[in-house]
């Protein structure tokens, strides 16, 4: 049977969040219990009232990500597994926790979810993925997304699989380089932006659950990969005024010159290094505050007719009550 022919998943379904501990897998817990599904976590961490506050009663299954025999116990009774569990700090020096994680993790989900009879797996991999020569994180992403689409391929079982590629994503409980520029804005301790026009690819948190539950219930053919964004056209000058606007504070009149911006960059990044100052403040996060970003999610939008609910500017008053 070919996997494309698996039926979709449905409310009541049972439902394993892989990774449901992280800023966006808590999200997902929330989004698939109000759309009337059964979920099941699987996490490193052992269960505790306060990990998932907020959430109704969820299954907990504890292990490491590696564990296959663990792993393939919570996949029983499963229909569609969400897989978020990685490490997704793009600069980590650790390639071989990359690989650990990123990639022999996936291999250890893939495995189970063949084992166990598992419908449906939708893979959160990131944008960064469409080109590997970026970074050993997105290399280790490209090689994850192999995994997941092998494991598609599996003429003995009828597993279908969806890959999502999410830009920067935004919402309450956001980490990584946006959550921290708009930090230091609220707080003061950076000057004003240079001008910078370049795109900044985003979603919100809500719309790429949405988009998750849509892959798994849609009927779209299995082994497809998406970009997920929100479509706005995003900069980094328009992300200050929103910060300035959304705090009551009056933006600036003046830009900094971007000469200024770099050297700082590099100094923070020198002070970093030398154990002078820890921060995370360096070259990577200026250039990918100057680089431009464009990302498109045409293709998902045509495949489910799916529209973001939400903006940037809408979603700040909730961003800013959580960095607080």
């Amino acid at each position: 049977m070919s996997s494309d022919s698996v039926n979709s998943v449905k409310q009541g379904d049972l439902a394993l969040v892989v990774g449901a501990t992280g800023f966006i897998g808590r999200h997902l817990v929330t989004a698939l219990q109000q759309q009337g599904y059964r979920v099941r976590v699987y996490s490193r961490r052992d269960y505790a009232a306060n990990v998932l506050s907020g959430v109704a009663s969820v299954d907990w299954f504890s292990g490491a990500l590696e564990d296959v025999d663990t792993l393939t116990k919570a996949c029983t009774g499963v229909a569609a597994v969400f897989h978020l569990a990685n490490i997704a700090h793009v600069n980590t020096p650790d390639e071989g926790a990359l690989l650990r994680v990123n990639v022999e993790g996936t291999e250890a989900v893939c495995r189970a979810c063949l084992g166990a009879g598992v419908s449906r797996l939708v893979y959160f991999s990131s944008s960064l993925a469409s080109d590997p020569s970026r970074s050993s994180y997105a290399q280790s992403k490209r090689a994850a997304e192999r995994l997941v689409l092998a494991a598609g391929k599996d003429e003995a079982a009828a597993l279908h699989v969806s890959v999502l590629r999410p830009v920067n994503v935004y919402g309450a409980g956001m980490r990584g380089n946006i959550a921290g520029l708009i930090r230091r804005i609220v707080r003061g301790s950076i000057p004003p932006l240079p001008r910078l026009q370049n795109r900044l690819a985003l979603i919100s948190v809500a719309d790429l659950c949405r988009a998750a539950l849509a892959a798994a219930a849609g009927r779209q053919p299995s082994g497809k990969i998406y970009t997920i964004a929100d479509g706005e056209a995003y900069t980094p000058n328009r992300l200050e005024a929103a910060v300035y606007e959304a705090t009551g504070r009056k933006r600036p009149g003046w830009h900094s010159p971007r000469v200024i911006f770099y050297a700082a960059a590099a100094a923070a990044q020198l002070a970093d290094r030398t154990g002078i100052w820890k921060n995370d403040l360096g070259l990577r996060t200026y250039h990918n505050l100057v680089t431009d970003q464009a990302g498109s999610s045409d293709g998902f939008a045509n495949d489910f007719d799916f529209k973001p609910s939400q903006s940037l500017e809408s979603e700040l008053p909730r961003i800013l009550c959580s960095l607080e």
